[in-house]
């Protein structure tokens, strides 16, 4: 199988025998754009990135881990300019807020009273620089990865692999939907999904003897592959790696 630069990093991923090669991936995308972010490279010092990442802000999750990756001046500094952006849309919106009207006697209000702020206030605390360009990152990988199948190889990485989580594979059944070649359909849809259940069945067996484990008349017998059921378990169901440190700036 040829390797092209854009294949390289989905190979990688399907020989790391991970639960989930996706998650894999996305791990690597994420802890590159925080780099990116707020790493020694200074990018949020140029004023395209500051602009949008003023623009996007962060979710609750990636604004833990930037402050977690370390650079104290440099969060802060990404924070400032945001922090400037939603105070000045705050006292904007404070301004046009008009209360909405009492309620009627059955408990609405009129048709057209109900404020539109509270929506895009939500909106705005969902919104996050670091997921727009994970999902990015993801959605070329899906696509690579539809365009791999056409090599034997790759398809055996596939059908010797441990499947995908649930969060991914869902992900990538939308994604083969839409982009997989007629060549590769039927073998894909024949694959994946007796691989997946093959690999759910050997997670959860891992995570039933791990709790039997705890049975005081199971002390004595061997842990198998048990030990570290949890956090695969979870990571198969949520795409997660609960075990992981906090991913901090090399010092």
């Amino acid at each position: 199988m040829k390797e092209q630069l854009h294949t390289i990093p989905v190979n990688e991923a399907f020989d790391a025998g991970d639960e989930c090669p996706f998650c894999y991936l996305q791990r690597q995308a994420e802890q590159r754009i925080i780099r990116y972010v707020a790493g020694p490279g200074a990018s949020y010092m140029e004023p395209e990135v500051r602009l949008a990442t003023d623009k996007a802000g962060f979710c609750r999750e990636h604004m833990k881990k930037l402050h977690d990756y370390g650079n104290t001046l440099g969060a802060a500094l990404i924070l400032q300019t945001h922090y400037a952006r939603l105070l000045e849309q705050f006292r904007k919106d404070a301004a046009d807020f008009t209360p909405p009207g009492k309620k009627s006697l059955l408990g609405k209000r009129k048709e057209g009273e109900s404020s539109d702020l509270p929506r895009r206030i939500r909106q705005q605390s969902c919104s996050c620089y670091v997921c727009d360009k994970i999902d990015y990152n993801m959605d070329r990988y899906y696509h690579t990865f539809c365009v791999l199948t056409k090599e034997a190889e790759f398809r055996t990485k596939v059908e010797s692999g441990k499947g995908f989580c649930l969060r991914h594979f869902g992900e990538l059944l939308a994604a083969a939907e839409e982009r997989l070649p007629n060549g590769q359909y039927e073998w894909f849809y024949t694959t994946v999904f007796p691989l997946m259940e093959r690999q759910l069945v050997r997670v959860k067996e891992d995570l039933d003897w791990l709790i039997a484990k705890y049975d005081y008349r199971n002390a004595s017998l061997p842990w198998k592959n048990s030990q570290d059921a949890l956090k695969r378990a979870m990571q198969k169901v949520e795409g997660l790696y609960p075990a992981d440190p906090a991913y901090q700036m090399e010092k």
